[in-house]
């Protein structure tokens, strides 16, 4: 009883400092002067993508779109893509010397990704402390031919040590608890409360960073098929479930047990296959039970490049969202459950086509977009609850338990006839 009641306490504190910083955090940036960058005077642009896997493959397509339409409207910038050990390989082929782009690595570590708690709060006062005290030495006077656009929300590290260098005007459509930091900001730069798709946020933050009109929107939006590569000639079969076990978005275990036993019953001619999301731990725990004989049990051993190939063979692949199911959406049907952020944040980038939302039980929503030419299906699940969005609380899986399957099976017909 004591142990609900401290939980339930605890909770609610981490919910009201979570929505207290979002509140400081927009009170800052609609503080600040407006301020924009000459494309054409501008020597050296970073962009900074020195983060993890999932991430750089959401925005890879953006960044090709940004340098073409730069260097049509006379940007000659040196233009410098930041990666990690982690996502190097995937952006590496961006590296153009003819075109004055070059891709280099930032060193990382683990712990650059901390998300416990006491860990989180402590980076985020060294952080607040070294931004206080450049500003104080620096003001508000930039190196307006240096910008550095920082892609993920939460990189300190990267961000402060380009500062230190070049004091570049600094933006970002995405920002965790940083919002001092960043010359260029959104209203909504915090998107996990705001539920703004974080492509839409890319577009945004370019438009306002060049002073353009929608010219660069346009751009993106024409330029849609760049984002997905569903080949007509890939032979396609079968549903794929993508379980994982991740720290704080993932779906209970039992819940995953009842998502692939409804699944089988609803789908007796279509081979259902579990493959597990790096760990195999749900592996170790579903191989020693019974599932319906069309279900297989897969376990996780591909490369990145070999499990992408491999999952563009399925007809339907479902998933937590991040890196793994973010991987998918370009080559198949798909949808991703969200557990983290708003639903929109993570969901396909679909520009203005239509998306199709349907309420199904417990507040379960699910939103459906077919992208041209081929009608591919595009979709995430999400619930609303008053504790979501959530950010790294003890025991939120048990949010997700009450899961609308039958909500999930409707998408998947509909992916099935594609």
């Amino acid at each position: 009883m004591l142990k609900s009641i401290s939980k339930n306490i605890h909770l609610i504190l981490l919910r009201i400092a979570s929505r207290f910083g979002v509140f400081l955090g927009k009170c800052i940036i609609s503080v600040k002067k407006p301020k924009s960058v000459n494309l054409k005077k501008l020597k050296t642009f970073y962009l900074n993508r020195s983060d993890r896997i999932g991430d750089a493959i959401i925005s890879k397509p953006f960044i090709k779109l940004l340098i073409e339409w730069l260097r049509a409207n006379g940007c000659t910038a040196e233009i410098v893509i930041l990666t990690s050990k982690y996502n190097r390989f995937l952006l590496q082929d961006l590296e153009d010397t003819g075109n004055n782009i070059r891709v280099i690595e930032e060193q990382k570590n683990i712990d650059d990704y901390e998300s416990k708690l006491s860990r989180m709060i402590l980076k985020h006062m060294q952080f607040l402390s070294q931004t206080l005290s450049f500003r104080w030495n620096h003001g508000n006077h930039r190196d307006e031919q240096v910008l550095f656009l920082d892609m993920g929300g939460g990189d300190f590290n990267t961000i402060l040590k380009y500062k230190e260098l070049h004091n570049p005007i600094v933006a970002g459509p995405n920002i965790f608890w940083g919002s001092h930091i960043l010359d260029i900001a959104l209203p909504h730069s915090y998107v996990h409360y705001s539920n703004v798709n974080l492509i839409e946020s890319y577009i945004e933050i370019i438009t306002k960073i060049f002073a353009q009109d929608d010219s660069f929107r346009d751009f993106v939006y024409q330029n849609i098929g760049t984002f997905y590569n569903y080949s007509q000639e890939i032979e396609r079969s079968g549903i794929c479930l993508f379980v994982g076990v991740k720290e704080f978005r993932n779906l209970p275990i039992r819940t995953w047990q009842r998502i692939i036993n409804e699944v089988s019953q609803a789908f007796p001619d279509e081979t259902i296959t579990i493959l597990d999301d790096h760990t195999n731990m749900l592996y170790n725990i579903f191989a020693q039970e019974s599932f319906p004989s069309n279900v297989t049990l897969e376990k996780n051993t591909y490369s990145l490049q070999d499990f992408t190939a491999h999952i563009a063979h399925f007809q339907f692949v479902l998933g937590i969202d991040g890196g793994g199911i973010n991987m998918v959406k370009s080559l198949t049907n798909s949808c991703f459950i969200n557990t983290f952020a708003q639903p929109n944040v993570w969901s396909g980038f679909t520009g203005n086509l239509e998306r199709k939302v349907t309420k199904g039980q417990n507040n379960w929503y699910s939103s459906v977009s077919e992208i041209p030419p081929y009608g591919q299906i595009i979709s995430h699940m999400h619930k609303t609850s008053f504790w979501l969005p959530t950010f790294n609380i003890d025991g939120n899986r048990e949010l997700f338990k009450d899961f609308d399957t039958a909500l999930l099976i409707k998408i998947i017909r509909k992916s099935l006839k594609k």
